[in-house]
């Protein structure tokens, strides 16, 4: 060996014994960048501060840049969806008569999400950063919950609803993170979120939590069915406990009295008037276009500030016929998981369900997790483009 060659060796061995290869300064950056992006969504959520949508939003635009700069074969399909999401809400936006914010806001929120799903699909995260945010806000829910706190004074400006929507989200981008990582299951964070739902009452958020917890319970000891079977049990009896008991804790017996007896399980008169509206007005203009919810009045629209509390109706609205294209990659992409990555599937499959009550995703804070899911489909695709492969690596 010359003196060179052992000169260069000796450095790489200091450089290592610093700062090991497997926290490299890049994957450590864009950590500390997905984090914050996270952080920040949830956070502006929770307390409705405007400001942190546009840090955000900056934080993407950062993220586009640094990964953008050389663009792998691979990921050609990821622009290209992205780049038809974006035209075809400005051509609906055109054709429908949107203005003000609402025609300028999901493009915010589109370029945050972006850069925030590209790091994720990256697999530029350590586990640590989704652990921190995660069990941060699960910290301050539970805090809330053990002084007596109700639900729906834990957020400042959405209904208790939006308790399960956070808590959910910072769980599946958990999941994602360790799932990229290939590290083993940890039950801890779904059966947390589960019981966080719980107190936040919104039967949508128990189910889709409890849909979480069961699927990477199964996954965990699907080589021991009998974990399963005990597990099962253990619900039963958790449950008549807790029916007995939830008199002695507010927070149970709210739960157990609005989602199990209460007004809450009969049919809602007001929603399902709004999805019979849509439905019932269906028409080849709408099915392109989408339709400009604020011009198309219906009697329980100003009530409800013409949410239809239901994402996938919502992005169909904004985008028309690529909004169906991006609920077919889903389904197709749901498929996919379920023979591929089990762990993708329950964590999209309870994402579906949360996201078809309630509007959280698609043109909102949280658009990384359900474009991660896309990406990453889309990405096992292997889209190719001959004319522009001069300009991939």
């Amino acid at each position: 060996m010359n003196i060179k060659n052992y000169n260069q060796q000796s450095c790489a061995e200091l450089s290592n014994s610093i700062l090991p290869e497997s926290y490299k300064v890049k994957k450590l950056f864009f950590t500390i960048l997905y984090s914050l992006c996270l952080a920040l969504s949830l956070i502006s959520f929770i307390w409705n501060i405007d400001v942190l949508i546009k840090v955000n939003m900056l934080l993407g635009m950062l993220a586009i840049i640094l990964l953008s700069t050389r663009i792998r074969r691979e990921y050609v399909s990821i622009y290209i969806f992205v780049g038809f999401l974006v035209i075809s809400f400005l051509v609906s936006s055109l054709f429908v008569g949107r203005t003000g914010w609402r025609s300028f806001q999901p493009y915010v929120f589109i370029t945050s999400s972006f850069g925030a799903a590209l790091i994720l699909v990256r697999r530029y995260v350590y586990n640590w950063g989704g652990y921190i945010v995660f069990y941060g806000l699960a910290s301050y829910f539970l805090m809330l919950m053990f002084t007596g706190v109700p639900g729906y004074a834990a957020l400042k400006y959405c209904s208790r609803n939006g308790i399960s929507m956070v808590i959910l989200v910072a769980c599946v981008s958990l999941y994602i993170i360790l799932s990229m990582e290939k590290k083993k299951i940890d039950l801890k964070p779904a059966f947390l979120t589960l019981v966080i739902s719980i107190w936040g009452i919104g039967r949508s958020g128990i189910v889709s939590s409890l849909v979480l917890f069961l699927g990477l319970l199964f996954i965990s000891f699907r080589a021991k069915l009998k974990f399963i079977y005990y597990a099962i049990i253990c619900l039963f009896i958790a449950y008549f406990a807790w029916s007995k008991f939830a008199m002695d804790y507010s927070f149970f017996r709210n739960a157990r009295d609005s989602f199990i007896v209460g007004e809450e399980v009969k049919k809602d008169p007001v929603r399902w008037a709004m999805w019979t509206n849509y439905f019932n007005n269906l028409d080849t203009s709408r099915v392109i276009f989408g339709v400009n919810v604020v011009k198309d009045l219906w009697p329980e629209g100003e009530i409800n500030e013409y949410n239809y509390h239901n994402s996938f109706i919502n992005l169909h609205l904004q985008t028309g016929f690529m909004g169906l294209m991006t609920l077919i990659l889903i389904i197709f992409a749901l498929f996919k998981f379920y023979r591929t990555n089990k762990v993708f599937f329950f964590l999209l499959l309870a994402l579906i369900l949360r996201a078809s009550s309630d509007l959280f995703i698609f043109f909102n804070r949280f658009d990384f997790i359900p474009f991660f899911f896309i990406f990453y489909y889309l990405k096992d695709l292997h889209f190719h483009v001959p004319h522009i492969n001069r300009y991939l690596q």
